[in-house]
């Protein structure tokens, strides 16, 4: 039995997607951008010319629903099956987007840089629990019209792993999808063998704006599995309630599902969301608070329900720096998202609401990782039932160190973890240079970067993607960095 999380009952979840499809077909989605307006009323789903109002009818919803896959397999730059996004089957990744990173030689905050970026994918091709990478920050040393794809590009030419990142613009998409068709035969190839996850964001509440909802359109068009991740603020822009809310979050993932298999039936779509609470006292938005986290591990439940995968943004901190606030919040949501059965966890690294990412922390949440998976590993009877002999044992030696049975499974059952959790007692620390959690956290990053390994882009091929990026510049003269 895989140790396993649940909120809401299963007639609470049929009741929750039945209102979900009632608004879908009654109320509909503000499609606010006149071309993708055009594009699904074209498809058949009934729009009003002068709202801009998309109703989904029911059918249609569940059509979709059928021809969305349950689950999809991720591949690595070189073409190769890399992790299967299916049923319980969980990965952990880190957030997108951050606008800062946590400077680990200073503590101070500052704008990122390409070299932070490749610095960040190599440690992060090495971190074993840590199983593919996203598009952490947004370097501040190349325009703002090709940093969507100069992240992406950053994160391939460093790692082999497969990345989630996505679009800032409403042309963003077909650049990257043409980047990423260079690294198989064609855009077919590259339909069959999935290298990197894109996100889109509805705009809460009830609304596709240009932006997402041409990058919906062109995901589908190039089948790029997309995650519909609805931003909700609880009590401010969706119902403060646990059971309004997951409605709300519902009907925006599955119009943009409905969307996606109308563009192209099969496109895989993962069922993502990033709830957070509205503090109406400070006016922020924790992702980490209680009620989010409720929310969350509910959603995956609805999403089990509908047969598709998931996604969610846990694992990450609301505090500014790596303190206490911090391991707890990260250490809570990635237990709680494990135990849901999240396929795709965005949140290791980041802090601050999303808005700064820190690599010491990064290092420090792949350990989380561990114990996470650890945690739900199934329970099975190894040769301890009957107990007789073993007890027997035991009571003669007064110990079971050098039982047979220990020797056998103490490697799998009894786990040490790394350098990051420190389990020596006050003499061996000191013996062993009264190392703090940062002190840690650099000598892991500088050893992983000692071990990296990974062989850079063939010359041909990273010219090409260069000359990409010089193309499409709105800057004629731009001058990009080196990777």
């Amino acid at each position: 039995m895989r140790p396993r999380l649940e909120i809401i009952d299963t007639t609470l979840i049929e009741r929750i997607v039945d209102e979900a499809l009632t608004v879908l077909e009654t109320t509909g989605i503000l499609v606010d951008y006149e071309p993708a307006f055009d594009r699904l009323t074209a498809a058949g789903l009934p729009g009003n010319a002068e709202t801009h109002r998309v109703r989904f009818p029911r059918d249609v919803v569940e059509r979709a629903l059928a021809t969305a896959p349950s689950g999809f397999t991720l591949h690595d730059r070189d073409g190769e099956p890399f992790a299967r996004l299916e049923d319980d089957r969980v990965h952990f990744v880190p957030a997108s987007s951050a606008l800062r990173i946590l400077d680990r030689a200073t503590g101070e905050v500052r704008e990122a840089s390409s070299a932070d970026f490749v610095e960040y994918a190599k440690v992060a091709d090495r971190l074993q629990n840590i199983a593919y990478l996203s598009t952490a920050f947004i370097p501040k040393d190349v325009p703002p019209d090709i940093a969507d794809g100069w992240r992406l590009y950053l994160a391939l030419a460093s790692s082999k792993k497969p990345v989630v990142s996505g679009a800032f613009t409403a042309h963003g998409v077909p650049r990257m999808a043409q980047m990423m068709g260079l690294f198989r035969h064609d855009l077919e190839e590259l339909a069959e063998k999935p290298m990197a996850i894109f996100t889109c964001c509805p705009n809460t509440p009830l609304r596709w704006a240009e932006d997402a909802a041409q990058n919906l359109i062109d995901c589908a068009e190039a089948a790029i599995p997309v995650e519909i991740v609805p931003v909700m603020l609880l009590g401010m822009i969706s119902p403060a309630t646990p059971v309004g809310a997951l409605v709300l979050h519902t009907v925006e993932v599955l119009s943009g599902l409905t969307v996606a298999q109308l563009i192209r039936p099969g496109t895989p779509v993962l069922f993502g969301g990033a709830p957070a609470s509205f503090h109406m006292r400070l006016m922020t938005n924790p992702m980490t608070a209680v009620e989010a986290l409720h929310v969350y591990c509910s959603y995956a439940q609805i999403a089990k329900h509908l047969k598709l995968p998931c996604q969610a943004y846990m694992g990450l901190s609301d505090s500014k720096f790596n303190d206490p606030q911090a391991g707890a919040e990260s250490g809570i949501g990635m237990f709680l998202a494990a135990l849901a059965g999240f396929n795709s966890i965005s949140g290791p690294g980041m802090l601050d609401y999303v808005n700064c990412f820190s690599l010491e922390k990064l290092v420090f949440d792949d350990e989380l990782a561990a114990h996470a998976h650890r945690y739900i590993r199934p329970v099975e009877v190894k040769e301890d039932l009957p107990t007789a002999a073993l007890f027997d044992e035991l009571l003669a030696e007064n110990h079971l160190l050098t039982a047979e049975h220990t020797l056998e499974h103490w490697p799998e059952e009894l786990y040490l973890p790394g350098p990051m959790v420190d389990r020596t007692n006050w003499d061996q620390w000191a013996f062993q240079g009264r190392k703090d959690h940062r002190t840690r956290a650099n000598e892991m990053i500088n050893e992983l970067l000692d071990d990296y390994d990974v062989p850079p882009l063939d010359e041909a091929l990273d010219a090409e993607i260069r000359h990409l990026f010089a193309s499409t510049c709105d800057d004629p003269d731009v001058v990009l960095p080196e990777a």
